[in-house]
């Protein structure tokens, strides 16, 4: 199956977020999207806020460079756009995993069995162009976190750990069609986004790995605990207090909760 978007692959960069937002802001030559940068190596990448996103040659590192308005994304579809692409890695990993279960943990990261095996960054620049979506993607399929630092091997996990490849090393022709088919679920899901389609959000809903179970959300001026009660469709983790559900659209969860 061919990639849905064009594909520009480059031995090593700092953040392919970073070169994809350059490019969009570019008054000399803008690039035309959709475009997608992947680095076979990427050495400062980005997390949501200052985290760091740790990786090596065994990780899958890629930016999606996309017009939002030709794809009829608005600015409010930007959060959105996160959940919608955990959705895609969902589709892409599942079928490949021969024990865990992959699910998303709120807000943009896709875990199996507890453990992260992707994280994601959406963003939404203006540049000469126009309005520019970028979507970064991190996913661990043969990652060796040996060389991780401490607390990345302790939330984190290799894809082949999990997967029908576990007894082997993944072959190039299995890294490939990995990210092949997660190219194409991000682009039915991104379509989906755009229609506003309630089977998407059903979909975030039911993958959600914090449901029913205890969370406390850092939002930098309180910690706010209960219990996870659900993922809605305009993207907030509804966590049900004494006092009643509180939906929260920002925050980091705890790893302790």
């Amino acid at each position: 199956m061919p990639n849905p978007w064009p594909v520009l692959r480059l031995d090593e960069v700092e953040s392919t977020n970073d070169l994809a937002r350059s490019l969009a802001l570019s008054t000399d030559d803008p690039p035309s999207p959709p475009l997608v940068l992947r680095a076979d190596r990427q050495t400062r990448g980005r997390g949501r806020g200052s985290n760091a996103w740790w990786s090596d040659p065994g990780s899958l590192t890629f930016s999606v460079l996309l017009d939002p308005i030709a794809l009829g994304l608005e600015d409010r579809h930007t959060p959105l756009s996160s959940l919608a692409t955990a959705v895609a890695v969902v589709e892409a990993v599942r079928p490949r995993i021969s024990r865990g279960s992959a699910q998303i943990r709120w807000p943009n990261d896709v875990e199996v069995d507890g453990r992260k095996v992707a994280g994601i960054l959406p963003e939404r620049v203006n540049g000469p162009a126009g309005p520019m979506l970028i979507i970064g993607i991190g996913l661990n399929v043969r990652t060796r976190l040996n060389d991780a630092p401490g607390d990345v091997r302790r939330m984190a996990a290799s894809l082949a750990e999990f997967a029908e490849f576990a007894d082997h090393e993944p072959s190039p022709d299995e890294q490939e069609a990995i990210f092949t088919d997660l190219l194409d679920a991000l682009s039915r899901s991104l379509d989906l986004l755009s229609r506003d389609d309630p089977g998407l959000a059903g979909r975030w809903a039911g993958l959600d790995q914090l449901l029913g179970r205890p969370v406390r959300v850092d939002l930098g001026s309180e910690v706010v605990s209960g219990i996870g009660a659900g993922i809605g469709p305009d993207g907030g983790l509804r966590v049900e207090k004494p006092s009643g559900v509180r939906i929260l659209y920002g925050g980091r969860v705890l790893r302790d909760g």
